[in-house]
């Protein structure tokens, strides 16, 4: 059994957090109905911090897997981590889509089933774990470059991945001509995959550490404040929360670098903490499967009357407790977690 390392783990709760946070408040800020209203404001100043939420899953990943002798040996890596994607997201898309059929939206049609598994899932935040499975089918390769390069090579890499779809849109909006070039060669969210490689592996100076928390603080403002200037009561469009956004790399990046930072520095005083925060990152993959349904119920049954902001508070909360509750139980009965959540995040 590996060994666990702590900040990781927190990572991962965190992550997971953030991602029920994002999906709870995001028709919150969409809506020109709540526009400029106090809890409107509150979701503008959380929204950048929610963001970084799944690129963190993805950063954890791309340390841990790129850091194992074993990923490079393409067969035995596909064999062992393919079907721990592959079973939850087929036992979940049934599940999705039968309780959908249930509350009247769709008949059942196996047809209709399998075309939206063959195409991102039955719900919206499907698509990630698609992303993942795909990223997945490049690990082994990816190790045999990161086994053979030095950090620098690594980030010149990062940036060929990045120039394409994080890199040039900015250029293009700030230039005078318009570039191309050329046109992506892989996803360009493996960048966080390789990122968190980066950041896990290296031990930064504070110098190196400061520029890092600085480009997470430009990553928040920019993130934020491109946002609040394109808001308006017409619609309120985030143009920032495209996940192939540079703000999203440097927040991201500033937080790992930061909680790694802070665990390790003071490893002995949380060390308390270990076992508690392990044990809540085994259940963040069964809780990132059933939030979506556990925070859809909670909406069609809340009516609420009063003010935003407890509606929402409510509701996160709740759909928190309720997901690491369910997670927890099926955690404790083989047969079900090996089907719905057999792995964990990295």
């Amino acid at each position: 059994m590996e060994k666990r390392i702590p900040y990781l783990d927190f990572l991962r709760c965190l992550a997971i957090c953030l991602v029920v946070v994002l999906h709870s408040i995001a028709s919150t800020l969409v809506s020109p109905d709540c526009y400029q209203c106090s809890t409107w404001y509150l979701c503008m100043l959380i929204d950048p911090f929610d963001r970084t939420g799944v690129p963190l899953f993805f950063m954890i990943s791309g340390y841990l897997l790129l850091s194992r002798p074993g990923t490079e040996q393409f067969r035995p890596f596909y064999r062992h981590n393919i079907p721990k994607l592959v079973v939850p997201l087929a036992a979940w898309n049934l599940i999705y889509y039968s309780v959908e059929a249930g509350c009247g939206k769709h008949p059942m049609d196996p047809h209709d089933l399998l075309n939206k598994f063959l195409n991102q899932g039955v719900s919206y935040h499907m698509w990630f774990i698609y992303t993942l499975m795909g990223i997945y089918l490049l690990c082994p390769f990816l190790k045999r470059i990161a086994d053979h390069c030095t950090t620098r090579q690594l980030a010149v890499l990062l940036g060929i991945i990045l120039f394409p779809t994080t890199l040039r849109p900015i250029l293009n909006q700030t230039l005078p001509v318009y570039i191309y070039l050329f046109g992506p060669m892989v996803e360009g969210l493996v960048g966080y995959f390789l990122l968190g490689y980066i950041l896990g592996r290296e031990k930064f100076q504070k110098k190196v550490r400061i520029l890092i928390y600085l480009g997470g603080i430009a990553g928040y403002a920019a993130c934020l404040l491109g946002n609040l200037a394109q808001a308006s009561p017409e619609g309120i469009s985030l143009p920032m929360n495209g996940g192939y956004m540079l703000n999203h790399y440097l927040l991201a990046a500033g937080l790992f670098v930061f909680f790694r930072t802070c665990f390790e520095t003071h490893a002995n005083r949380l060390e308390k903490w270990s076992g508690p925060l392990a044990k809540a990152s085994a259940l963040t993959f069964g809780v990132y499967w059933v939030h979506v349904l556990i925070l859809n119920v909670l909406t069609a049954l809340f009516h609420w009357e009063g003010s935003l902001f407890p509606l929402l508070v409510l509701q996160t909360s709740l759909t928190l407790l309720l997901s690491f509750l369910f997670s927890a139980m099926i955690s404790a009965i083989p047969i079900l977690h090996s089907i719905l959540a057999q792995r964990q995040f990295g």
